[in-house]
């Protein structure tokens, strides 16, 4: 962690501005030129009178990538929750037909398939997680 007294000098939008944070200068300034560049791209798409209006802009299409971000990864978490629900009551049901005898030579067929399930939400799962 960062000396939170340590002050890092950005440039946004052509305004040099000293920032006091915990975040280490290398993330502070990575922020800054995030923040640069959506304010460039305001007024590569149209003129507009103010750098206040431009800031807003830029504020709002930060949030819009935020709120459009969140609502991917909660769709991805209810995903992978049902998933694991679903493996989780398959593990049930093969776990209660082989404790029950007259159900175990049919278990075999339903043990190999709750393998390949379980394998294959494994794999899915890993493989959609971000990074």
């Amino acid at each position: 962690m960062s000396n939170p007294n340590e002050v890092t000098r950005v440039n946004i939008f052509g305004r040099e501005y000293t920032i006091r944070g915990a975040g280490s200068p290398a993330y502070i300034s990575e922020i800054a030129h995030y923040v640069d560049m959506k304010m460039r791209q305001m007024t590569d798409n149209a003129t507009m009178a103010s750098t206040a209006k431009v800031a807003i802009f830029a504020a709002l299409n930060i949030a819009d990538e935020l709120y459009q971000d969140r609502d991917k990864f909660e769709e991805l978490e209810e995903s992978q929750s049902s998933e694991l629900t679903h493996l989780a009551d398959r593990i049930e049901q093969v776990l209660s037909e082989s404790t029950n005898p007259s159900t175990l030579s049919n278990s075999t067929d339903s043990d190999s398939s709750a393998m390949i399930e379980a394998s294959a939400i494994q794999q899915n799962s890993t493989s959609d997680i971000p990074r």
